[in-house]
């Protein structure tokens, strides 16, 4: 229980650093860096507080907000949003040099801060670290990170890593809120609170094995779920110097009594069967590892349903995306597309969610010819998104990528023929 609880903390450390790498990464480096902007005489004098954060946004790029903080010791305003949605790769601080930003205090006066000079003499303040450690223990991990989905797939690929000989029995379980910039952070733990609570509710599940490969001291497992999704996950099951490993890559079974050598019977009856010697039809218990995520585009959708999904889907789901931005010709037709789907799947639901008579199966039809006509997709990415949208992939994954994300695709020029 030692070794397992400081993994696990290790664990959680490591995926703090690579979290902080990840959020980092970005093609313009204004992403990480803070600038201080000094005010010219005529916005010098304005009243300005020590320590307060105003909020503005730049004349010459309205749709770019600017959030600074006034420390008079460092001559001026120090920024503290990210600068990659203001300035350009290629853009020196200089741009900046005589901006007019209109700023707001916490009361909601405005003022107008006229920007005599631009530099990056922000000493220890001068690095923008976008991730915030809220709390790091072994059993819970909370985090700010401004690259939500490249940091879920980090933790998702060490902890295959890490955990693979006991991925049954210590599950992943990510939850993930996403909010806009002036979203009240009190509403944020609350919706993060309300995930927890339903990951937490998670029961264990009875999943049955469809086949299983040795080789090269790596057992792959083909399973199936009890909602009818199948997974495979590989278990290693030889030590570093190559010795059988008879301490952990074990499942406990529907069996009553034991059949094989080395499986073993715990006092209170449970019997516990070694990774090489599962067959097909064996039925095995499974503390699933799941991923639920919100977008709290207004406060009270912290108190919606707030569902949650097998955490492999999330694998699934960022795969789709990309097949989504190599065969989409342009944002406004996979918009087009997402309403559209969306609109006829409501008509044909109850309020309930249930499907209407044949309803499934026809929405399914006009799924594929949808994709057809406003995607002008075929073959196997054709099947691929039709399979992913009776399976309530394909939303999910609009919903996150384009909602909640705000990501765009590149635009496919049309050629004459």
């Amino acid at each position: 229980m030692h070794r397992f609880w400081r993994q696990a903390e290790e664990f959680f450390t490591l995926l703090l650093t690579e979290f902080r790498a990840a959020a980092a990464r970005d093609q313009t480096h204004w992403r990480v860096r803070r600038l201080v902007l000094e005010p010219d005489d005529s916005s010098k004098n304005a009243g300005w507080q020590e320590r307060e954060v105003y909020n503005g946004r730049w004349s010459d790029r309205p749709t770019a907000p600017v959030d600074l903080l006034y420390r008079a010791d460092h001559g001026g305003f120090v920024t503290v949003s990210n600068l990659a949605r203001v300035l350009d790769a290629h853009e020196p601080a200089a741009t900046l040099k005589g901006a007019e930003i209109t700023l707001r205090d916490d009361a909601g006066r405005e003022r107008v801060l006229r920007v005599r000079g631009a530099d990056d003499r922000a000493g220890s303040l001068g690095v923008y670290h976008p991730v915030i450690s809220l709390e790091l223990s072994p059993v819970r991990f909370r985090v700010l990170v401004a690259a939500a989905s490249g940091c879920i797939d980090r933790a998702i690929a060490i902890w295959n890593e890490q955990f693979a000989r006991v991925w049954d029995r210590l599950p992943l379980r990510v939850g993930v809120v996403a909010f806009p910039r002036m979203t009240p952070f009190q509403a944020v733990i609350e919706a993060a609170r309300n995930i927890e609570d339903e990951l937490n509710e998670v029961r264990p599940e009875q999943w049955q094995i469809v086949a299983g490969d040795a080789r090269n001291g790596i057992v792959a497992l083909h399973m199936r779920r009890p909602d009818g999704g199948g997974e495979l996950h590989t278990v290693p099951v030889a030590l570093a110097d190559g010795r059988p490993d008879v301490f952990y890559p074990y499942f406990a079974v529907e069996d009553s009594q034991p059949r094989f050598p080395l499986d073993f019977q715990h006092p209170h009856g449970q019997v516990y069967r070694h990774a090489l010697d599962l067959r097909a039809g064996d039925g095995i218990c499974v503390h699933p590892a799941r991923v639920g995520t919100v977008f709290l585009e207004s406060t009270a959708r912290r108190f919606g349903d707030l569902p949650t999904r097998s955490l492999a889907e999330w694998g699934r789901m960022r795969d789709l995306w990309r097949l989504i931005v190599r065969t989409a010709p342009s944002l406004t037709a996979l918009h087009g597309v997402w309403a559209e789907l969306a609109q006829r799947q409501e008509s044909w639901r109850t309020p309930a969610g249930e499907w209407l008579g044949d309803g499934r199966r026809v929405w399914i039809d006009l799924v594929r010819s949808v994709l057809q006509d406003r995607l002008q997709v075929g073959g196997a990415a054709l099947d691929t998104l039709v399979g992913a949208a009776a399976d309530g992939i394909l939303e999910w994954t609009l919903e996150w990528h384009l909602s909640t994300l705000k990501e765009r695709i590149p635009e496919v020029a049309a050629h004459a023929c």
